[in-house]
């Protein structure tokens, strides 16, 4: 019996880990499109002054941004 308990425990801290992982996959995801749509409200001379194009947007937003 304890290889079944030992191997039923095994697997509910793999299940955990694995909800951790998606837990913390969609907090990332959901800063990328809060960082996306945060820029996006910006007219094209705002980004502009920030030295970006509208088409750089989903770069800036997955890799971030650093004025040059």
């Amino acid at each position: 019996m304890s290889i079944t308990y030992s191997a039923g425990r095994s697997a509910q801290r793999g299940a955990v880990a694995f909800l951790r992982e998606v837990a913390t996959a969609i907090r990332e995801g959901l800063q990328l499109v809060s960082r996306y749509k945060l820029l996006a409200l910006k007219t094209d001379r705002e980004l502009a002054a920030l030295g970006l194009a509208r088409a750089d947007l989903p770069r800036i937003a997955v890799q971030g941004w650093k004025k040059r």
